[in-house]
């Protein structure tokens, strides 16, 4: 299934160019809520007082995806606190460490590489 993302913010960080984005949210919130609350936050959600939805972490390096991480279930007024709550920061932290991972990784296998074929 094809899922349209609205950006919430975009930025730099230490080289790398970090998206956060959320789309719809497929599950039901009786998946991730108490039963005695799901009614309500189901009409809340509904009638359009409540976002709910799936929020992605991307980061890119020089264009290129390095890492992605998704958390599912998000459930706020307004999706553009969950800037500020410490949910994305947390998300932020843990894909910037997969995409310094991912860059050395990748730097080691290239200069690897490289050495290889001036040797030849």
């Amino acid at each position: 299934m094809s899922h349209y993302y609205e950006q919430l913010t975009r930025f730099e960080r230490m080289g790398f160019t970090v998206i956060v984005d959320k789309t719809q949210e497929e599950l039901h919130p009786r998946d991730c809520f108490e039963e005695s609350d799901v009614a309500e936050i189901c009409k809340n959600i509904d009638n359009g007082e409540y976002d709910w939805f799936m929020l992605r972490i991307r980061v890119l390096f020089e264009g290129y995806e390095f890492a992605c991480e998704h958390l599912g279930g998000c459930c706020y007024e307004d999706a553009k606190e969950v800037l500020s709550d410490g949910t994305a920061d947390d998300m932020i932290a843990q894909a910037m460490i997969s995409a310094q991972k991912e860059k050395a990784r990748l730097s080691e296998m290239l200069n690897d590489k490289s050495a290889v074929e001036c040797a030849a």
